[in-house]
Parts: structure tokens; C-alpha cells; sequence
């Protein structure tokens, strides 16, 4: 009986868990997919190229929608047994709801320890790999792409005119760079000679120019300034290769596992401020014990009675709007966290505390049988505003 339980909830839960990490994954990747797809038309970048750069975008996002699909999951495969009236055959059954979390709650654990690899292992050295590849394209555009008397545009927002190229292209005469990056100010450089210098280690391309002028403008202000100098040092960031569409992620977010303790150990050390490497130790964790969190409050959330029917709409608004809430208390703790009003630890989990708060105080209702109020109200008005309506339509009195 248990090994059939569990066969059947799992068939239940896991074709809409798979469907909404498809789905989350694709609609949170769809800029991203735009921009790489104009690298190709617009830039030239090889398509496997692109394809290695989208592999390599994918963890990040991976580690958000894991959970968010698990919530999704749960909610429409136990939806769709609470709406056709199968919870409460089982429970007539003498199947409890804890017999009934057991099952889901195994799939919550294998979700959970693949998350914690996408967070510990995967997505670190994913977003290492990532910087590396972004810098050996920009560094091959440079090297390659600039042509003399051309308005070169391969980096957004920034153009680069050269008069002549020294061979074998790495110096130029008469350099005129635009720069836009800022939306608060726009830079325009004057160079009577650039060199392009690249490093490996830092993976930086910089033009270092030298007898020039700086024009700055300003939107808000009229005129414009000039600055003269004998060197100046403009820098390229690759990862402006992928424009604004791309976040770029905090230091510590890129640094694997064991350089992240190691970091965290040396600044404590010296006394620096640590808050936060610290919070992107715990919050690494913390995203792992997500589906379960989720998985919990999604199941104690459809076990408790209820009068009405539960449908695949309801259960993918209430899906969106506990994902909501949970986003919400992660970005107020990491807020907290980071300002050090609250310890990093406590910013890191909150969301986890909270909602496991929240999801045991239903579970708990479930086992007792008894609906919380607010859902008690919800259905009177429900009722009373469907039967009004239908009075109306009958054209009876209200």
C-alpha cells in the first residue's frame, strides 16, 4: 500500500514540477536567449560559442526555479486529487496527511541535495567559467574585430573609432571612444595614441591612451566639461557583451566553496568586514533547504478542508504568490543581513524560518481537520457571492 502511495503521488507531482521548471527556467531566460541570439546575427560569435555560454548561464537560474517548480508540482498534483475528491478517499481510508507528506517529502530531499550541488559546486565554477569565456570573446573581438576609420560597436553602448591600426593591431592612432555605459553621464575620449592592453590573470582589456582630452555631458546639466591628460586608462568589462541583460553577480557569488570559507577566515583574521562572504555561505545553504520549505507549506496548504474545489488556476496563483513571499523575506534578510542589523546568518534563513513557521501552523490544522479562519471567510464570501450572482442571472430577487 505504501510502495503504491508513493508510486502514485510521485506520478502526480512530477510531470507539473518538470512542466514548471521548464517553463520558469524558459521565461526568466528568454532576454538572455535574445541577447546571445544577437551575438550570433549581429556579432558574428560562433554558435558554439554561444552555446557554451548559454550552458554556462543556465545554473544560476537553475538554482531559483528547482524550488519555484517544486512548489508549482505539488500544488497542482495534490490540487488535482483535492479537487476530484481523492484526498479525502484516502484520508477516509485511514491515510493520514502525514502518510501523505512522507512520500513528497522524499522527492523535496533529492530536489534539496541537487539544489545544494547547483549552489555549492555547479553555479560557482559555472559563473568562473563564464567570466573566462566573456573575456576570451571580448579579448577576440578586440584583436580581431576593430577596423580603422569605422565606428566599431561590438561592445553595447560604446564606440570605438580608430584613424589607423599600428600592425599587428594592438596600437592606434587618432582613438575616439564613446562611452554611454553611464546613463548619468556620457564620456567622450580624444587619444592621440592607444595601446590595448589585455591580462590574463585579471582577465581585463584596457586601451591605455595617451595625450588626450575627456569631454563629459551631462543630461541634466547644460555645457559640457574638458579635462586634458597625458594617460588615461579606459576599461572594458567583457561581460558587457551581454549588455544589460545580464546581472552581474557579487564577487563572492563567483568564488567556489573552499575559497569562499578560506576568504572568510583571512578577512576575520585581519579584522576587515566579512558580512558579505558570510551571508553567501549561508545563503548557499539556505537556497538547498528551500524545496523543502516550499514542498512543506505546499502540501500543509492543500491538506487542510476545505468546501471548495481546488483547480489547476488556483493552485498556480497560490504557487506565484507564496513564491512572492518568499522572495520578499530573502531580499528583506539579505537587506538585514548585509547592513548587519540582523546576524548574516538569521538574514540568510529567514525566508526558510518563516515560511517553515507558517507551513507547520497549517499542517498542523490539516491534521485536526479544522480549516484556518481566514480560509473559512474566504469560502463564506466565495459562497454568498456565487449565489448571489446566480440569483441575479435567474432574475430572481437578490
Amino acid at each position: 500500500m505504501k510502495r503504491t502511495l508513493t508510486l502514485y503521488l510521485t506520478s502526480e507531482v512530477l510531470p507539473p514540477f518538470l512542466f514548471g521548471l521548464m517553463t520558469f527556467t524558459l521565461i526568466l531566460l528568454v532576454g538572455r536567449i535574445l541577447k546571445l541570439v544577437e551575438l550570433v546575427v549581429n556579432r558574428g560569435v560562433p554558435v558554439l560559442e554561444i552555446a557554451k555560454l548559454f550552458g554556462l548561464i543556465l545554473p544560476t537560474f537553475l538554482e531559483m526555479t528547482v524550488p519555484m517548480a517544486l512548489l508549482l508540482g505539488v500544488f497542482l498534483g495534490l490540487g488535482r486529487l483535492s479537487s476530484d475528491h481523492e484526498l479525502v478517499a484516502l484520508k477516509a481510508s485511514g491515510i493520514s496527511p502525514l502518510q501523505i507528506l512522507v512520500p513528497i517529502g522524499i522527492i523535496a530531499v533529492i530536489i534539496s541535495l541537487i539544489t545544494l550541488v547547483i549552489t555549492i559546486q555547479i553555479r560557482p565554477a559555472a559563473n568562473g567559467a563564464l567570466r573566462k569565456a566573456l573575456y576570451n570573446i571580448a579579448k577576440n573581438r578586440v584583436a580581431s574585430g576593430l577596423k580603422e576609420k569605422v565606428f566599431n560597436d561590438d561592445f553595447p553602448k560604446i564606440l570605438i573609432y580608430i584613424e589607423e591600426l599600428v600592425p599587428p593591431g594592438e596600437t592606434g592612432k587618432g582613438v575616439l571612444i564613446v562611452d554611454r555605459r553611464n546613463p548619468e553621464r556620457e564620456q567622450d575620449i580624444f587619444g592621440k595614441v592607444a595601446f590595448i592592453v589585455t591580462d590574463e590573470e585579471k582577465q581585463t582589456i584596457n586601451f591605455k591612451l595617451y595625450e588626450g582630452t575627456v569631454y563629459e555631458r551631462q543630461p541634466k546639466k547644460p555645457g559640457f566639461s574638458r579635462t586634458r591628460f597625458n594617460t588615461y586608462d579606459f576599461r572594458l568589462d567583457p561581460e558587457d557583451i551581454l549588455g544589460p541583460t545580464r546581472q552581474k553577480d557579487p564577487e563572492p557569488k563567483e568564488l567556489p566553496y573552499h575559497k569562499l570559507r578560506k576568504t572568510i577566515d583571512v578577512k576575520r583574521a585581519e579584522g576587515s568586514r566579512f558580512t558579505p562572504e558570510l551571508f553567501e555561505l549561508y545563503q548557499r545553504f539556505a537556497f538547498a533547504f528551500a524545496p523543502l520549505t516550499l514542498c512543506f507549506l505546499a502540501v500543509s496548504l492543500v491538506m487542510v478542508p476545505s468546501r471548495s474545489r481546488a483547480s489547476r488556476s488556483w493552485g498556480f496563483a497560490l504557487c506565484v504568490a507564496w513564491l512572492l513571499a518568499y522572495y520578499a523575506l530573502l531580499s528583506l534578510g539579505k537587506a538585514l543581513g548585509e547592513r548587519e542589523v540582523i546576524p548574516a546568518f538569521l538574514g540568510a534563513w529567514l525566508p526558510n524560518i518563516v515560511l517553515s513557521l507558517i507551513a507547520l501552523h497549517f499542517f498542523r490544522k490539516a491534521l485536526r481537520e479544522s480549516p484556518f479562519l481566514l480560509q473559512s471567510k474566504l469560502e463564506e464570501f466565495s459562497f454568498f457571492l456565487t449565489r448571489r450572482m446566480a440569483l441575479f442571472r435567474q432574475g430572481r430577487p437578490v
